[in-house]
């Protein structure tokens, strides 16, 4: 998969499970995840839970990051390009 954003038809949750199973690398990840157009932030039960309800919003970010496909850096600058604070991530720890 090389298609950045969401044209594809698949979520950014698809994406970060993509890597998770070796399909795509963790470079492919971070180019993917840069690009995409998030849905807004929603908060159900808690961080894992939220994707399951919102595929698209910035908790399959964070949840890339808890589960160690992106690393401090990368988070950092796909948090920037959609707008997030770094704070974010320490807070929902």
């Amino acid at each position: 998969m090389t298609d950045a954003g969401n044209t594809s038809g698949r979520t950014a949750m698809d994406v970060v499970r993509s890597a998770e199973r070796g399909e795509v690398s963790r470079d492919q990840l971070v180019i993917i995840l840069e690009s995409w157009s998030f849905q807004p932030k929603h908060r159900t039960r808690g961080l894992a839970d939220d994707w399951e309800t919102r595929p698209d919003s910035f908790e399959a970010v964070e949840y890339a990051y808890l589960v160690g496909l992106i690393d401090d850096t990368a988070y950092e600058l796909i948090s920037r390009l959609a707008g997030h604070t770094s704070n974010s991530r320490d807070q929902d720890r």
